[in-house]
């Protein structure tokens, strides 16, 4: 269908129409087509009505934007002002402090800025110390602690405070003290460069460093309690361990002395050893003797003068040995080999606690260098310092209970007038077409 066949169908309905809508009244026309504001009825034509339907066209859309503004300002640009006059005329400003640390070891140093991600494997103790610090900082002891020795919530529960903003708004907003303990306070942590930001906000620039410093100083003697207590624990654990081995020695010590006082010999295996060795020389010469004598026989040299010396020298090493041997049992008829065994048990058992207890003194010593390595300091990079201005920190705690409460009111005026009540000025806050 052409645009002609289009505009004439158009100029028939509109010859077909037997009467004219009212002029006024719930019914009415927002606006008169231009044909007959200008030309009248009976001016028709095709140029007459080609006119007509471009007019027709360019009001409605008029009218479009038209509604497209109203709606846009009543649904946008009113709450978007609404919520800008509170924050410039009614919202308390606050004051942010700022300050840097870091929780490290002495045996390590800060990773380096250039460091990047190749430092976060060197740095993981560093990263791991400084989320505990982070979460200590940001923990509900750490704001009773607050409360009660510095009043930091009872700081923001005042009539200074806007009523959307402050603790414990008469209005019912910030009544859980946990969550706007950690809205005023909060801890950033650089895992790159294993540093931790921390930011406190209060009404004056003052109370913002008092706040600061006061939680850098809490947060510094927790982290030094939490490290002296491990310390404590290791040292404490291997000095058990040392004084048993010491009290293990001295038993072995007394348990050996008992033995030597037993046998009357400080040296038992000593005397053993030297007395098997000199039974062992005497039937060495005791053989040569025999052996000598022996030959004397085989020869027939029974009347040879040397035959009754060589039979006293043979006697006198058997009386030796006898007796060297009788040297081996202890006066109390217990053998030396019975005590030689107790005394080699007790002096085993005493080494053996000698070198326990060495090995756990070099043990204690190894961790007392350990610790010194690994202890844990709090370290202020940069102390705390306020911006010169204040500024309005709830934005989001500002605008969502305003846009609520717009919201709340629209809903009431449109579901009155939908209901046909008439709502004074509603009139002008137009919600349909």
């Amino acid at each position: 269908m052409t645009n002609e066949e289009r505009i004439r169908k158009w100029q028939e309905k509109r010859a077909g129409e037997a009467q004219p809508e009212p002029a006024f009244g719930p019914g009415a026309p927002r606006f008169a087509p231009r044909s007959e504001r200008v030309a009248g009825p009976d001016t028709g034509g095709f140029a007459d009505g080609l006119d007509d339907a471009r007019s027709d066209i360019l009001d409605r859309r008029r009218q479009r934007w038209r509604l497209f503004l109203r709606r846009f300002g009543l649904f946008v640009a009113l709450p978007l002002l609404i919520v800008l006059l509170y924050v410039e005329l009614i919202a308390t400003p606050l004051y942010q402090g700022e300050a840097v640390f870091t929780v490290q070891t002495s045996g390590e140093a800060a990773p380096s800025p250039n460091a990047g991600l190749f430092a976060f494997g060197s740095a993981g103790s560093t990263i791991a110390d400084a989320f505990k610090a982070r979460e200590y900082i940001l923990s509900r002891p750490m704001m009773d602690y607050m409360e009660r020795r510095y009043g930091f919530l009872s700081h923001f529960d005042t009539y200074r405070m806007d009523s959307l903003t402050r603790f414990r708004s008469p209005l019912g907003f910030n009544r859980d003290p946990f969550d706007y303990y950690r809205k005023r306070v909060r801890v950033a942590v650089d895992v790159q460069e294993g540093i931790l930001r921390l930011y406190v906000q209060a009404r004056t620039q003052q109370d913002a460093v008092r706040f600061g410093n006061a939680i850098l100083a809490a947060a510094e003697q927790h982290v030094n309690q939490a490290s002296q207590k491990i310390s404590d624990d290791q040292i404490s654990a291997l000095t058990q361990d040392v004084q048993n081995a010491e009290r293990q020695v001295a038993d072995t010590r007394r348990s050996l002395a008992a033995v030597q006082a037993q046998r009357g010999d400080l040296a038992p295996e000593q005397t053993a050893a030297s007395i098997y060795q000199l039974i062992s020389q005497l039937e060495l010469q005791r053989a040569e003797a025999q052996r000598e004598r022996d030959s004397l026989l085989d020869q027939g040299l029974t009347n040879s003068p040397l035959l009754p010396r060589l039979n006293a020298r043979v006697s006198e090493l058997n009386a030796q040995v006898a007796e060297q041997k009788r040297r081996l049992a202890s006066p109390g008829g217990t053998s030396l080999q019975s005590t030689l065994t107790q005394y080699e048990g007790a002096s085993s058992r005493k080494d053996i606690a000698q070198a326990r207890w060495q090995s756990t003194l070099n043990t204690l010593q190894q961790a007392y260098l350990r610790i010194l390595e690994q202890r844990r300091y709090f370290v202020i990079i940069v102390g705390m310092s306020v911006a010169t201005f204040p500024a309005v920190r709830d934005l989001l705690g500002i605008a969502a209970p305003l846009l609520i409460l717009l919201a709340l009111i629209y809903a009431a005026v449109f579901a009155l007038r939908s209901a046909g009540v008439t709502v004074p000025g509603s009139r002008r806050l137009r919600f349909g077409s």
